[in-house]
């Protein structure tokens, strides 16, 4: 990959002699170069600006040339190869001021300029040491306000290891409620790569603490004041972290944890889910958002025991409305609803282990069992403080990856209900999970094999039925 970068890098610096301009590169690529990183995307800033000299690079650079923003004057030209694919911004410099530009920069780490003709370095907001001290400042005091996204971003640099200076801290928390400015689409694309970090969950802490998270997730901020009791040792928002803070840790010792399925749970993880985004930051999502029913649903008893009956359902329908504030995907929203519907699902099975659930959870969630096995546990754990139960669900798994292939119900329940004259009740979804259980064995594979072999159950039921009578 470097001996490509290079490769282009020159050719910007020879081809910008002949239009006697000067390309500067600046922003996250001098940092991540710095920091050993191998970046693919460049932005380049452009004296003076020449569209000509971008549109005819495109075609020495075999790239595709997109126009951002022509008012602007945003161009980007993509370069793709079989192994790599590097994005080049460009943009003239603001009022044609250099000083002014970098100012106008996010973080000062990203405000280092790089004169590719010369290899002159422009540093006057001291990126460079703040980079090597691994301190994230403002490159100006109204830095957040101008783009309130950026207090997002904050966040995310928190995550990947960056420490967050205190001056940064106080001009979140005045300016958060800008947030709701930010187009959705943006604001749902930064917490994927939040999440994207291995280690997230003390961030959603500090969002909480500088008045951002009530601003994204105001289901969740507000799980802070509903009441707790045992085996619970925490109020529902800490739990929630806890719990995505227990999911991490999984993920991280997944070899560890379950070495004879790692390559499998790996591959699963991995799938996309969003953008380039996983299943395994979806899960992590999930995981925050696993209780927001408590917060409809709590009671307290006789006994001052607290209780939150069906907050799996409530919490469920309660991703509608986050699912629509954020523009999630249907994708995201299914996966997620699923997840969060069925979390509480295992309990039942966990006290009595003689009864293999596989097939009524492949029922119940189709391919994403192991995501609702890493909630479950997760969840427990954060409850329990202890990891019960390791071998079942590392039993659990192991079947769910034996399985080839998992197939679809030959009969939906709305067929099941209407063949056989059925109201919406359990029985429904009983004969649906026999169903999808006899197909994985290879005992029925058509429509009309299904039928006679729910036929056949209903009729045994009933012949039962008659003889207990």
């Amino acid at each position: 990959m470097e001996q490509e970068l290079y490769k282009i890098l020159y050719i910007i610096k020879e081809y910008s002699k002949i239009y006697e301009i000067t390309p500067y590169i600046v922003g996250g690529f001098i940092r991540d170069y710095l920091l050993g990183k191998k970046p693919q995307d460049i932005d380049f800033l452009i004296d003076p600006f020449n569209i000509d000299f971008i549109d005819n690079l495109s075609k020495i650079l075999k790239g595709r040339l997109v126009i951002l923003d022509e008012e602007r004057k945003y161009f980007r030209i993509v370069v793709k190869n079989k192994e790599n694919t590097f994005v080049l911004d460009f943009t003239p410099i603001y009022q044609q001021n250099l000083l002014l530009e970098i100012v106008r920069r996010d973080f000062t780490i990203n405000s280092i300029v790089l004169n590719l003709r010369n290899f002159e370095i422009y540093d006057p907001l001291k990126g460079l040491k703040d980079l090597e001290r691994n301190v994230l400042k403002l490159s100006s005091p109204d830095s957040l306000k101008e783009d309130p996204l950026r207090i997002l971003r904050v966040f995310r640099f928190g995550a990947s290891g960056f420490k967050i200076d205190k001056s940064v801290f106080e001009s979140i928390r005045k300016n958060s409620q800008r947030l709701s400015k930010i187009k959705p689409e943006r604001i749902h694309e930064e917490l994927y790569k939040i999440l994207k970090n291995p280690f997230t969950s003390y961030i959603w802490k500090e969002m909480e603490e500088y008045n951002v998270l009530r601003e994204i997730f105001p289901e969740l901020s507000e799980m802070k004041n509903i009441p707790w009791s045992e085996p619970h040792h925490e109020n529902p928002l800490e739990h929630s972290i806890t719990t995505l803070y227990v999911l991490e840790e999984l993920f991280y010792n997944i070899d560890k944890i379950f070495p004879s399925i790692k390559k499998e749970l790996e591959k699963y993880f991995s799938e996309k889910l969003f953008s380039e985004f996983t299943k395994k930051e979806t899960l992590k999502l999930a995981s925050l958002l696993h209780d927001i029913g408590k917060s409809k649903t709590y009671s307290i008893d006789e006994n001052n025991l607290v209780h939150y009956y069906g907050h799996s359902k409530v919490g469920s329908e309660m991703l509608e409305e986050i699912a629509e504030r954020l523009k999630l995907s249907n994708k995201e929203l299914s996966f997620i609803q699923k997840i969060i519907r069925n979390h509480m699902y295992l309990i039942d099975f966990i006290k009595n282990q003689e009864i293999n659930p596989i097939h009524k959870l492949i029922s119940r969630v189709n391919e994403d069992v192991p995501s609702l096995i890493f909630l479950f546990i997760s969840d427990q754990i954060a409850i329990k403080r202890t990891f019960e139960n390791k071998e079942y669900f590392e039993k659990l798994l192991q079947d769910f990856f034996k399985l080839k292939s998992i197939p679809k119900p030959l009969l939906s329940g709305h067929e099941i209900m209407q063949l056989f004259n059925l109201q919406p009740s359990p029985l429904v979804g009983i004969l649906k999970e026999k169903l999808i259980e006899a197909q994985i064995e290879e005992k029925i594979k058509t429509k009309e094999e299904a039928i006679r072999f729910l036929k056949e159950i209903l009729e045994n039921e009933r012949n039962t039925s008659r003889d207990h009578s």
